[in-house]
């Protein structure tokens, strides 16, 4: 019977504290649409906890270990901000540990690539000669070995940061939370299993490719979203609501008094027509401005002063219930897109 190696239980182990992560960041993004930085800080201490101890186990050298530990101070940004040399005068502790913590990532960087930079180029096929092969033993090729595809690993987790950070900066992500639970996602899954002398992963009933699982997650993500127009068209035809096409796929009929205190975008609105009548317009997508509870209540009054009692609405569906089964897929069916493609032949 074979024996399943330490560092896969301790991965497992951080996959199930992931899951009450986000599984806990989802409930309160659904019903309060925030999630504190408390809550990241603490659950992301466990995951950063268990990733060390598992990349220790697998053979991972300090300047690997400095150089994760430098890519977390890069995403910790988004909980703790950015040092500042004014602070750091001013005497914060908080400060002057984070820059301590980027100057350690920094000679972790520079050390790993020239310690396992020609080898991690070897395994990815750009380089025919490497320093793997000046091993004395197996014991030195295996350690080289992984080592330099732990570093092929963190690249990968630093590019996955470096997307996630853009994406919120060009408010392809409009949430903080959003943007933080991805963070803690990729950091969580910053592979799909390293496993020396068996075949035993996480991710085993699925197909895995040379993808992070935070893309995977993405994609299964995008998946939810692509199926939530089929459920929307099933239930309003399901009320009785079967016109127009247009609003029927998106966007729901409620009554008005139902309306208040839910999380939705009102598409229904009074406008000016072009005689100086008022009259009632329907629109495809919500307005970007932020709505108060006033202005929510007016919306709702001026609909019911002309006779409405129903409004054509749009529910607001949070990322991170999306974000929270596809994790659960992702390391159960693996990549889709590594499975297409070896659907396809490629």
């Amino acid at each position: 019977m074979e024996t399943t190696e330490p560092s896969v239980l301790v991965g497992i182990l951080r996959f199930l504290i992931l899951l009450c992560c986000m599984g806990g960041a989802a409930a309160m993004d659904h019903w309060q649409r925030r999630v504190p930085n408390d809550w990241w800080i603490r659950w992301g201490v466990a995951i950063v906890f268990l990733l060390c101890i598992e990349m220790m186990m697998i053979g991972a050298d300090l300047p690997i270990l400095l150089m994760t530990l430098g890519i977390i101070a890069w995403a910790s940004i988004s909980v703790l901000g950015t040092p500042s040399i004014a602070d750091i005068k001013a005497g914060s502790k908080l400060d002057l540990a984070v820059s301590l913590w980027y100057i350690l990532g920094f000679i972790g960087l520079v050390s790993s690539l020239f310690l396992h930079g020609e080898n991690a180029l070897w395994i990815i096929g750009f380089l025919a000669d490497a320093p793997i092969y000046n091993s004395a033993n197996s014991t030195d090729f295996m350690y080289f070995y992984h080592n330099a595809h732990l570093l092929l690993d963190l690249i990968g987790l630093s590019i996955c940061i470096g997307f996630i950070e853009l994406a919120w900066r060009m408010r392809l992500l409009h949430g903080g939370a959003d943007a933080k639970a991805l963070m803690i996602v990729a950091i969580a899954l910053p592979w799909f299993g390293h496993s020396v002398s068996s075949d035993l992963t996480i991710g085993v009933l699925g197909t895995t490719g040379v993808a992070p699982p935070m893309i995977s997650v993405l994609v299964w993500s995008a998946v939810g979203f692509l199926l939530l127009p089929i459920f929307t068209t099933i239930r309003n035809v399901s009320n009785g609501v079967k016109s127009p096409l247009k609003m029927i796929w998106h966007a729901e009929k409620w009554k008005l008094d139902e309306i208040p205190g839910k999380h939705v975008w009102i598409l229904s609105e009074v406008i000016d027509d072009t005689d100086g009548t008022r009259k009632v317009a329907v629109r495809m997508r919500p307005r970007r401005k932020k709505e108060d509870r006033e202005s929510i209540s007016k919306h709702i009054s001026e609909l019911s002063q002309q006779g409405e009692t129903e409004a054509w609405i749009t529910k607001k569906h949070p990322f991170l219930i999306y974000v929270f089964p596809a994790i659960i897929l992702t390391m159960i069916l693996g990549d889709p897109i590594a499975w297409i493609l070896l659907e396809l032949g490629q």
